[in-house]
């Protein structure tokens, strides 16, 4: 029988590859790889002037994007900054508002807190009539020797008409009957207790 000649012939076992025969026997050698040489192309000149014209295009488009970018991040910046300049002034005119009306409001209270202090003061003066009259009766009466040159009242224990906190003061009165002639007077002691609030006052003979 004649033996096909030496060369590369499909498998025995797997027709789809090929396997080489010795012309006596198949060898476990590698088929080689052969694939039809690739055709180089060379691009025209024309082809290589639109290459370079789109590159240069898609350029300009990421530099326009990269410098758009910039120009909005930088009026973004602008919008921001303005905003929260506005934001402070609005800030700082408010704090100047309540700090005017605070300042309206406490001028305010200063006059009301005046008034009431003059009103005490008047308050004072009254009870200074109300014991003369009572101590020129005591004198009428025969319990003093008189006369009554004048009445002083004034607060005792740290009191003061100026301490508009206080609900009631209590006055040590003095009604004097001698002038010594040296700036010193003699006289008798009074007292009286003053309610502010209900504006009512008590007084008589004696230390508070």
């Amino acid at each position: 029988m004649t033996m096909p000649p030496a060369g590369w012939y499909p498998s025995p076992e797997d027709p789809a590859t090929k396997k080489y025969w010795d012309g006596s026997q198949w060898l476990d050698i590698p088929a080689p790889d052969v694939q039809p040489a690739k055709k180089r192309r060379r691009l025209s000149k024309r082809s290589i002037l639109i290459l370079s014209i789109v590159g240069a295009i898609v350029v300009l488009g990421t530099t326009g994007g990269l410098v758009w970018k910039s120009i909005t991040d930088q009026k973004e910046e602008e919008r921001l900054a303005l905003i929260e300049e506005r934001a402070q002034e609005r800030e700082a005119e408010r704090v100047a508002a309540a700090e005017k009306a605070e300042a309206e409001e406490a001028a305010a209270q200063e006059k009301v807190d005046d008034a009431l202090r003059a009103m005490r003061q008047d308050s004072v003066t009254g009870i200074e009539e109300s014991v003369k009259v009572m101590a020129e009766g005591h004198v009428a009466d025969g319990i003093l020797t008189g006369p009554i040159l004048s009445v002083s009242c004034s607060p005792t224990g740290g009191g003061s008409t100026d301490d508009l906190d206080q609900s009631t003061t209590v006055f040590k009165c003095f009604a004097a009957n001698v002038d010594n002639g040296d700036g010193t007077l003699n006289g008798y002691t009074y007292n009286s207790t003053m309610n502010w609030e209900t504006g009512e006052y008590t007084y008589g003979l004696g230390a508070p």
